[in-house]
């Protein structure tokens, strides 16, 4: 395979791993265990990510940390790219591997991240076949987690830019434009998100009271994710997309998924 894997996994989540190794094993991978960070007890290069008084529980600046941790790592050289990360709470197809190496064959020259684990009910511009019915995709909404994703040594550098840190990583993922990453995707999803239920995050502390101002981070980012748009689709194809998606949402949820499918044929 044309990538090499990390899994994230907290110490104490032995059964969490116990099910990542069957995964992984099926799917004939190789990798290596990257032992979460906690939020209360980060390494000094981390932590001055996070300022003090940070609206994010610990267990979200540990989920974020890890995150970033493991970019250091790729910027030092001590972890090859591209790299697929992985949280411990997946499900892998058989085929991974020979996905991954399609899909690393129809990347362009430059990319930073491809989302892999997340579907969207929003309409997507296809711009490769990976066969069994997967395309390579830009998003017109880039989707939540952090559940699996492949990412580049370009993507890795971007995303470690010098400033604080006062969302969760998902969401600061989604705001491509803030960071400058060119990003992909894979639909239908090619890794099961959250298949062991409730995240250990999640049960680490009650979530941090960044949700209370995420509306206003929302409203900041329309311009931004607007010019974004226009530079991923084009201008016509992006003033298609309001419509489109506004049709995708409102269609009954039988009818959803092929009018969805219809939409992204329009938009090649």
């Amino acid at each position: 395979m044309a990538c090499s894997t990390v899994v994230i996994n907290l110490d104490r989540d032995t059964e969490r791993m116990a099910h990542m190794r069957r995964e992984l094993d099926s799917a004939g991978l190789l990798y290596e265990r990257f032992s979460a960070l906690r939020g209360e007890a980060l390494p000094t290069d981390i932590a001055r990510y996070f300022p003090v008084g940070v609206d994010l529980s610990p267990g979200e600046i540990g989920c974020y940390a890890s995150h970033l941790a493991i970019m250091k790592q790729i910027v030092r050289g001590e972890r090859s790219a591209p790299l697929l990360v992985l949280e411990d709470d997946v499900g892998l197809p058989p085929d991974l591997g020979a996905v991954l190496d399609r899909l690393i064959a129809a990347l362009p020259t430059r990319w930073d991240i491809v989302r892999l684990s997340y579907p969207t009910k929003l309409v997507m511009r296809p711009i490769a076949a990976l066969g069994a019915g997967r395309h390579l995709v830009r998003y017109s909404r880039v989707p939540t987690t952090t559940g699996a994703y492949l990412l580049s040594g370009t993507g890795a550098r971007k995303f470690l830019a010098e400033r604080p840190r006062r969302a969760p990583v998902d969401h600061d993922l989604r705001h491509v434009w803030d960071w400058d990453l060119d990003t992909y995707g894979v639909s239908p999803p090619l890794i099961a998100h959250e298949v062991l239920g409730v995240s250990s995050i999640d049960t680490l502390s009650p979530k941090g009271r960044a949700a209370l101002h995420r509306r206003q981070r929302e409203m900041r980012a329309t311009v931004a994710r607007l010019q974004q748009g226009i530079r991923d689709f084009g201008f016509s194809r992006w003033l298609a997309l309001g419509p489109l998606n506004l049709a995708a949402r409102i269609a009954p949820k039988r009818l959803r998924p092929s009018f969805v499918r219809w939409a992204n044929a329009r938009l090649v």
